[in-house]
């Protein structure tokens, strides 16, 4: 039976290798783009933020950057720490609040409600990841946004041929058992999540692929590309298809009515 996967210990791998490597800084650059005409040069009232299993604090501490309140809820204390060691350095602990808290333990009654909810990078750690989603929309205002990004199976799939694993992908059996280190257990396709915001009643705005094509590169070309030449066509793909339906992530940014 799969658990929903939480990340003490792991808090150094994370950062080594997803924040301080190219995949990180192209993640956070075309999360960036798709986020800025929601949360820059904002005449009103700064928003409410919520970063859900927000992990480091990298998006959290963007947000607050540009004149928001966030609430950074992450279940794992050592990557709490991280976090806080991060908001500090950046002087911005008037800006975030953090909570030690899962998904499912996050209620209105208890956070308030937030005109933007950053959901990034956990619904594929989850055992059941619909109903977790569905839960964590109550503490999303009427006209607010949520902004979604997930582990793409399809992706997956493709990464496993790639490499000639023909039988796993035969088998169908390409998640992980939750105790292999970075590998998501609850990888979804693209399609399916689509279904489940359209249940939900939220409306689509931006949907982009979150790398493309760096995942698929060559080892030894991934390490001689430069960022500067790979992240421009990374920004390019990420709203074509069929690229964008092939990217690592996938990211969606919907509006509650």
């Amino acid at each position: 039976m799969k658990q929903d996967r939480i990340f003490d210990g792991l808090a150094q791998r994370f950062q080594r290798s997803i924040y301080d490597d190219p995949r990180g800084l192209i993640r956070l650059a075309i999360l960036q783009d798709d986020l800025q005409p929601l949360v820059m040069h904002r005449s009103s009232q700064p928003l409410r933020i919520l970063d859900a299993g927000g992990g480091l604090g990298q998006m959290a501490i963007w947000l607050a950057q540009q004149g928001h309140h966030v609430v950074l809820a992450e279940p794992s204390g050592d990557m709490l720490q991280r976090a806080e060691a991060a908001i500090v350095e950046q002087g911005l602990q008037d800006s975030i609040h953090l909570m030690q808290a899962s998904v499912q333990e996050l209620q209105p009654k208890d956070c308030g409600t937030f005109d933007l909810i950053i959901f990034h990078a956990v619904l594929e750690w989850l055992a059941e990841p619909r109903a977790a989603l569905e839960q964590l929309l109550h503490c999303l205002t009427p006209g607010g946004s949520l902004s979604l990004m997930f582990f793409n199976h399809h992706s997956t799939v493709m990464r496993r041929l790639i490499v000639g694993d023909l039988d796993t992908v035969r088998r169908g059996d390409i998640a992980s058992n939750g105790h292999q280190g970075l590998a998501p257990i609850s990888p979804l396709k693209p399609e399916e999540v689509l279904g489940w915001l359209n249940e939900l009643g939220l409306e689509l705005g931006t949907w982009s692929g979150v790398r493309c094509f760096y995942d698929y590169m060559y080892h030894n070309v991934r390490k001689t590309a430069k960022l500067e030449d790979v992240l421009p066509l990374e920004r390019l793909y990420s709203q074509q298809e069929p690229w964008r339906s092939l990217a690592r992530y996938q990211h969606m940014l919907c509006r509650k009515p």
